[in-house]
């Protein structure tokens, strides 16, 4: 009897401390709850050649959008939040440029608090900025913050109206603060982002990493940090207090050998930089990881950027006698509940890149034939034409 009983202890000794230091998989291996066959039906495009800057963008640094369509975004050139009605009509600036009361100087965070306040982090004035949706400036606060981070990911709001920013990225792990609306404290996050070293090549679905294997830390909407490894498709999500990793099975892709070899060249050439110092040389592996990123919706959803076979796609005559990649892969994703399920598979048009996505509608970012920048938006539908629920 005690032998039993002690047998049981030490058995429910092991998942108790398995469970305290390790968040459950939940195993996302079924079917698409979406089904298969998931395509995106074109809505609209913003963007012209020529015409007022409300139109012809000089550039998109920031996203937003509202659960109704309408969208927000920062045109870095022109130091500007501009405010859209869902099928791309101009609505109205939202700030201006300046040190003074609802001014920014540049922006790296522009995040919605709920669909009625668009929050702003400005880091040359050290200030966090809410407006509301007719553009009034409503409140601020300068968060404390021991330094600042200038790069992609260091700002969110999550759906229970903490701010979150990046305040330090040494030693392979990311360091943010988290605070109230009012500016008050909450606390600190870390994540780690240790693994092999990269570096960052400009393609048309955007800016694409190497195919490192890495870990991965980011803020979410959904709460807190996500996170992840690029070699697994999965990730891991803060949930009141609690944790939660999902993941789903997968088989790495080689790289085909064309493709390789254009990515050795490039990677000869930045392996000879005079720069490089004493880092350490870079490789391409014979295979893909499982993702490159992710990043978490505001409606509960994960959309893991996956590594997908690459398509050929001709080279520009300025291009020629140059290092190149002619090998591109379209922006894919895979597109999972914080529950567990497996939504489905989201691949955008060539030359598009992700913006945003909420509801049924999705936002990315392309050019047009004469190069100038667009902002094209789309319904998600089932394969019977349906908008995924």
């Amino acid at each position: 009897m005690h032998r039993r009983t002690l047998i049981l202890l030490i058995a429910l000794g092991v998942v108790v401390r398995v469970a305290a230091s390790q968040s459950p998989v939940v195993r996302a291996d079924g079917p698409p709850a979406w089904g298969p066959g998931v395509r995106l039906v074109p809505l609209g495009v913003l963007g012209t050649l020529n015409g007022p800057p409300e139109y012809a963008l000089a550039s998109v640094r920031l996203f937003a959008a509202t659960g109704q369509g309408d969208f927000y975004l920062y045109d870095g050139q022109a130091t500007q939040v501009r405010h859209y009605a869902a099928d791309g009509t101009f609505l109205r600036n939202i700030g201006r440029e300046g040190s003074g009361p609802g001014e920014y100087r540049d922006l790296l965070g522009l995040a919605l608090d709920g669909d009625s306040l668009l929050v702003t982090w400005d880091p040359r004035n050290r200030r966090v900025t809410y407006f509301g949706t007719d553009g009034t400036l409503r409140r601020s606060f300068l968060p404390q913050i021991p330094s600042v981070l200038f790069g992609a990911d260091v700002f969110e709001v999550d759906a229970q109206r903490r701010v979150i920013i990046q305040v330090d990225a040494r030693e392979e792990t990311n360091v943010y603060m988290r605070f109230a609306p009012d500016g008050t404290v909450i606390d600190t996050l870390r994540g780690s982002t240790a693994g092999e070293q990269g570096f960052m090549v400009n393609s048309p679905e955007g800016a694409r990493y190497t195919f490192v294997r890495k870990l991965l830390a980011k803020p979410t909407p959904l709460g807190g940090l996500l996170r992840g490894s690029t070699r697994t498709l999965g990730f891991t999500v803060d949930l009141a207090g609690r944790t939660r990793t999902v993941e789903r099975r997968t088989t790495e892709i080689p790289l085909d050998p064309v493709e390789r070899a254009e990515w050795e060249r490039v990677v000869t050439v930045v392996n000879t930089r005079p720069n490089r110092g004493s880092a350490p040389l870079l490789r391409i592996p014979g295979t893909k990881p499982a993702m490159r990123g992710f990043f978490g919706d505001r409606d509960g959803r994960v959309w893991l950027d996956t590594y997908t076979r690459a398509e050929v796609r001709a080279a520009s005559p300025a291009e020629a006698g140059r290092a190149r990649i002619t090998r591109f892969e379209r922006a894919t994703f895979e597109v999972f509940g914080v529950d567990g399920r497996y939504l489905g598979r989201i691949v955008l048009p060539v030359g598009h890149a992700l913006l945003e996505a909420r509801g049924d509608r999705l936002w990315s970012y392309t050019s047009g034939p004469d190069d100038e920048i667009r902002v094209a938006f789309y319904r998600i539908v089932t394969a019977a034409g349906q908008p995924v629920p």
